[in-house]
């Protein structure tokens, strides 16, 4: 058996500190667990696709988790893909490299015993940019090599929120048109796990005889509208052969936010636009 640590959706920024004691307590938490990596499934920031500032600091945070850290990024980092969550913040080639220069690889590979875990960037799938081509040239090798494995992919948007024939874009999951694509090059490979973040909700559904795991945030409740436990946590993931155990972990003390409450109720669309709450303040 082999543990592997999520973390996700820890929204971390030097000037509003919100969730930062959420962080410090899932960290240390997660410390304790004896895991093969850890991984941290995207919006590492609050302001990221427009701050070196948020993203140096993420980087720092990062720094202090025990072992192999495999970071991803979402749409709080570099940016959605369009439409976009934010007109004013779509992925780009600055934002890219702006997460290039601070955190690293935005995709990756990790061999577990019998399995294979492929970190993608769920914000290029329908961006258009070169980068996007690029990634799926090396999913379509990363898939042939890991031929005879099971394969789990992790990434920070769901494929979809319901059922994979959803056809109406929604800032909740991908784009209809490039999950089709994903998804047939996915049938090339033995995929049983798909992991993801972003709707702040943990649920675990199989689906077309394919697994979905949505991971909890460490920062804030999910919103209404969607089924799902919205409390904060993380989770660890026991890998023993066919069978993967999940356990949500909820440290003592850790709080379940109420973004609403957060931005005082409609007054502030974005945290960003919030006062500052640096972290040492922030309890």
């Amino acid at each position: 058996m082999t543990r592997v640590v999520f973390l996700s959706d820890p929204h971390l920024s030097p000037t509003h500190g919100f969730f930062w004691q959420n962080w410090l307590l899932a960290r240390d938490a997660a410390a304790r667990v004896d895991a093969a990596c850890t991984i941290v499934n995207g919006d590492l920031c609050i302001d990221g696709p427009d701050s070196d500032a948020e993203m140096a600091f993420a980087a720092t945070a990062l720094a202090l988790l025990p072992g192999t850290v495999l970071p991803l990024p979402g749409n709080h980092d570099i940016g959605d893909e369009p439409p976009g969550q934010d007109p004013n913040q779509i992925v780009n080639e600055a934002r890219l490299a702006r997460w290039d220069t601070f955190i690293g690889a935005d995709r990756w590979r990790f061999r577990l015993d019998g399995w294979t875990l492929l970190g993608v960037n769920a914000q290029l799938f329908g961006s258009g940019l070169a980068r996007e081509a690029e990634q799926n040239d090396w999913l379509d090798a990363m898939l042939a090599e890991s031929r005879g494995d099971r394969v789990g992919l992790v990434l920070h948007k769901p494929l979809f929120v319901e059922s994979p024939d959803e056809a109406l874009p929604s800032i909740a999951s991908l784009g209809p048109a490039p999950r089709g694509e994903l998804v047939q090059r996915l049938c090339r490979a033995d995929i049983r796990l798909v992991v993801s973040g972003h709707l702040h909700k943990h649920r675990d559904r199989s689906i077309d005889g394919l697994r979905h795991l949505w991971l909890p945030s460490l920062a804030f409740s999910g919103g209404r509208g969607l089924d799902g436990d919205a409390r904060c946590g993380f989770a660890v993931l026991d890998f023993d052969g066919d069978h993967v155990g999940v356990e949500i972990v909820r440290p003592q003390g850790i709080v379940s936010h109420d973004l609403d409450a957060i931005k005082q109720h409609g007054r502030y669309r974005f945290l960003r636009e919030m006062p500052p709450c640096p972290p040492e303040l922030a309890a």
